[in-house]
């Protein structure tokens, strides 16, 4: 008869969380909150705080920083050296914008609604000043970091614990690209934000793809700076500058 004195309780330790073998559906239960949680933390500051500036802070802070102290389980990956050849990533970069400013020019900025966009803009605080040139400076050298660092150096790897890398691939970029859809469907339209939302789905096949043949993730920050978030910066002004316009050509409206 086992002895109470030999039961191993489950250890719970803050920064991180360790789970042991015996805590793993618990530990499932935190990965999975911890996909979630960006979800929330989009909603709240767009549609109950409605400004995109407390969004951004709160989608770095606590939906990827706060996780990536509590929940790994592991050692973070390492960050450098840059393993993959640099022409392979600036070609991906070079392609990967050639496509979506492609298709951004040819469908007349993705067949925008620039009355509800400049209203989403008032509500939202979203502005040409000095504030978004800076958040937009933070979101291409520092966002490709800690989502990097979360989604694939956090997420990715506890999700190879419970199935193949290709599997967790292909989970955790789901929930990498279905988060955004709270952002584009605020401002774009359901069609556009159901396609865009899908693009960065296989963004983030891409970005785990390069980590996991380079070991480190220099190879995926830098991809996804040059190859998601500079020309996403240049969309967003694009599109607030043509709705202003829009709207002064149209004040009545």
């Amino acid at each position: 008869m086992e002895r109470e004195s030999d039961r191993q309780p489950v250890q719970l330790k803050l920064g991180p969380i360790d789970l042991t073998a015996k805590g793993q559906p618990l530990r499932l239960v935190f990965l999975s909150l911890a996909m979630l949680a960006p979800w929330f933390w989009v909603w709240l500051g767009l549609h109950i705080l409605k400004d995109y500036r407390l969004t951004i802070l709160m989608y770095e802070v606590l939906g990827c920083g706060l996780p990536i102290l509590l929940i790994r389980n592991k050692p973070l990956p390492p960050l450098w050296p840059f393993r993959f050849k640099r022409r392979w990533i600036l070609g991906g970069a070079v392609g990967v914008n050639l496509i979506i400013l492609g298709i951004f020019w040819q469908t007349n900025s993705f067949n925008m609604n620039w009355e509800w966009f400049y209203q989403r803009m008032q509500t939202t605080h979203l502005f040409v000043n000095v504030e978004f040139w800076l958040l937009s400076l933070c979101i291409v050298l520092l966002n490709p970091f800690f989502e990097e660092m979360f989604w694939r150096g956090i997420i990715y790897q506890e999700l190879k614990d419970y199935t193949t890398p290709l599997k967790a691939n292909l989970i955790s970029s789901f929930f990498f690209g279905a988060w955004h859809w709270v952002v584009l469907q605020a401002y774009c339209t359901p069609l556009w934000a159901f396609w865009l939302t899908v693009a960065v789905m296989l963004g983030g096949v891409l970005f785990a793809y390069t980590y996991e043949k380079s070991g480190t993730l220099a190879s995926a920050v830098m991809l996804h700076a040059t190859g998601a978030d500079l020309p996403m910066v240049y969309v967003v002004y694009s599109c607030i500058t043509q709705a202003t316009e829009w709207m002064h050509q149209n004040p009545l409206l």
